[in-house]
């Protein structure tokens, strides 16, 4: 019998078909569990974020059961500052939005003095017409954005007033979401432990390539998060203390704001400006051309000062590559796409040079 087995096995055409059907049965059993693993892959990366700040304090002299219990803390504190900082701005906005028309009514005035100003030339009927038609463009533009705004920044706070109940929708429900956490508190707890039994699943011929790809990936791809992540922290802080020494209301929340939209590259100045302007208009001209020249510095510094400082050259990618990615990311997965397609790239930049390059492929041709 065992004999019989072994010929059947030699025929390559019943090994290629128990591997498919082998495949084709781990891909109905993860599509029945894809929550599961979702809620392990999130918790996992939460995990691995965290455990830098949990190693320092490690090597502080915590204990890294306090050190988890110390990461947990500071990330309800920032969960509740989000929320009274967007529900205060929303607030803002929706008075301003009331407002808008009194308070571009002293710049239609300055328009409709404009042709004097400007002599003769600006009399012709034409060039009137053309700045009354500029002047009701903008006004219905300002109200445009600050009704969108108003709407957009309201849904994040939809359920509840919080920032805990969207992540609890992002999650699937607060179950789930209290189930993450929970996961991620053990994980974090014992990361060094889970990871050396992940390496030790694989193969012994491939654990010395898999360590040498995960200490690339976590160079790359971990070390551009974090450091994004700091980046961030300080453009907020200096778009909030920029913004509260011109006398711009909500300084503090504007300054939030344009932290955590800069972690989306590029895209994340054109939604943090827009807000602070609008506010910066309530107060006076001069505050917004100082609310302008605060997001000019804050993003020369980021450029120029920050992103170097933190960042290196590890994850140094061509500005329209970057454009790329953000672009084929926000197409395939929204926001989240364009957040994490930096990354991927950066990741995929490593291996291109790493590991292509020097082929025999490349030298010689496959």
């Amino acid at each position: 019998m065992r004999e019989a087995l072994r010929q059947v096995w030699a025929n390559p055409y019943v090994r290629v078909g128990t591997l498919l059907l082998g495949l084709w049965l781990v891909y109905l059993l993860l599509l029945r569990t894809s929550a599961v693993w979702v809620g392990f892959l999130i918790a996992y990366t939460l995990a691995y974020l965290a455990d830098p700040l949990v190693v320092w304090l490690e090597r502080h002299r915590v204990r890294r059961a306090f050190g988890v219990l110390v990461v947990y803390t500071l990330f309800f504190l920032f969960l509740g500052l989000a929320s009274v900082l967007l529900a205060e701005v929303v607030t803002q906005l929706s008075q301003l939005s009331e407002k808008l028309p009194e308070i571009i009514r002293p710049f239609n005035g300055w328009v409709e003095r404009l042709p004097g100003l400007l002599r003769d030339w600006a009399r012709a009927p034409e060039v009137q017409a053309v700045l009354a038609h500029v002047s009701d463009s903008l006004q219905t533009l300002l109200e445009g954005f600050s009704d969108t705004l108003v709407s957009w920044l309201g849904g994040l706070l939809d359920r509840g007033g919080n920032l805990i109940a969207g992540l609890a929708a992002l999650a699937g429900g607060l179950v789930q979401l209290f189930v993450v956490f929970v996961v991620t508190g053990y994980l974090l707890a014992d990361l060094p432990r889970v990871n050396a039994a992940l390496l030790e699943a694989l193969p012994r011929p491939w654990q010395p390539l898999a360590l040498e790809l995960a200490g690339k990936l976590d160079h790359a791809v971990g070390g551009y998060i974090r450091g994004q992540l700091l980046v961030a922290a300080l453009v907020g802080l200096v778009v909030g203390l920029g913004l509260a020494l011109i006398g711009v209301p909500m300084a503090a929340a504007l300054g939030f704001i344009a932290g955590v939209f800069n972690l989306v590259p590029y895209l994340g100045v054109v939604v943090s400006i827009v807000p602070a302007l609008l506010l910066a208009l309530s107060v006076g001209t001069w505050q917004v051309l100082g609310a302008l020249l605060v997001f000019v510095l804050a993003n020369q510094l980021e450029a120029h000062v920050f992103s170097p400082l933190i960042l290196g050259r590890a994850t140094e990618l061509h500005p329209i590559t970057v454009v790329l990615s953000i672009m084929a990311g926000a197409a395939l997965a929204g926001i989240w796409g364009a957040m994490l397609a930096v990354p991927a790239m950066a990741f995929a930049k490593v291996l291109y040079t790493d590991y292509y390059l020097p082929s025999r492929c490349h030298e010689q041709g496959c």
